[in-house]
């Protein structure tokens, strides 16, 4: 896969060289020939001029196949880095969604499990992780609040589900302790809801609620402002629970 960034409209485009097709987009084509090897710019047929790189993997999940909301880098890797993850940990997570955050978090960890109870949403997931040549996600077809029992030695549990407290009210012997479990969540009900719950508990110890907000910015010349964009708003809430 290479990425082509338009010079003129910094529109990026997304070429999967593997296909050996010429590249076409609303600005031109670019022959294939133009595009093989390690080449760092190229012209379209309207001479429109195009920086070209080998896609990474985060360039790669531009063309992931799209279910459920997929969960933003910004709140990825707050949580990988908030909860003192590393290579050799094992991460449990529901529900899989899309399988973005399966995949980001299976290039830093030993092994990750995702569960997701819709089958189609299943289905989904196995092709991003086919997509991304991944082999250290387990996916189940099954609710986590009522396999919890069957996981152990968990250093981050990850739940992204509309009631996490579904899989909070177990006893959630299998987390260790000292590790995290981390609910992403959009609204403030259910922080409530997560809270009085946490209330009830002497094995949990709430840390922190907190959301991470990205600005960009657009400067040129001697203008620097914010970009005026969607995605700076409110994602969602991230839960820190400790377990005692």
């Amino acid at each position: 896969m290479k990425v082509l960034i338009s010079k003129k409209t910094g529109i990026y485009y997304y070429y999967n060289d593997k296909l050996k097709q010429d590249f076409h987009c609303k600005e031109g084509f670019i022959k294939k020939e133009d595009l093989s090897g390690d080449v760092s710019t190229a012209k379209s047929n309207t001479n429109r001029e195009f920086i070209v790189f080998n896609a990474n993997k985060y360039d790669l999940t531009k063309k992931y196949k799209r279910g459920p909301q997929i969960i933003t880098p910004k709140d990825l890797g707050y949580v990988l880095a908030r909860a003192g993850i590393n290579k050799n940990s094992f991460i449990v997570e529901a529900g899989g969604g899309s399988g973005a955050a399966s995949i980001f978090f299976a290039s830093f960890v030993k092994k990750v499990h995702t569960y997701e109870i819709k089958s189609d949403h299943c289905n989904i997931i196995k092709k991003n992780i086919e997509y991304m040549n991944i082999d250290n996600i387990e996916l189940f077809n099954a609710d986590l609040s009522e396999k919890i029992d069957d996981e152990s030695n968990i250093d981050l549990l990850f739940l992204d589900m509309p009631e996490p407290c579904c899989v909070l009210e177990n006893k959630l012997e299998g987390v260790k302790k000292g590790a995290y479990i981390v609910c992403y969540v959009p609204s403030i009900s259910q922080i409530q809801e997560i809270t009085k719950l946490i209330s009830q508990r002497n094995d949990y110890y709430l840390e922190e609620i907190s959301e991470v907000i990205l600005r960009h910015w657009r400067v040129w010349e001697k203008v620097a402002r914010p970009e005026h964009r969607k995605d700076i708003d409110h994602t969602a809430f991230l839960v820190f629970i400790r377990k005692v």
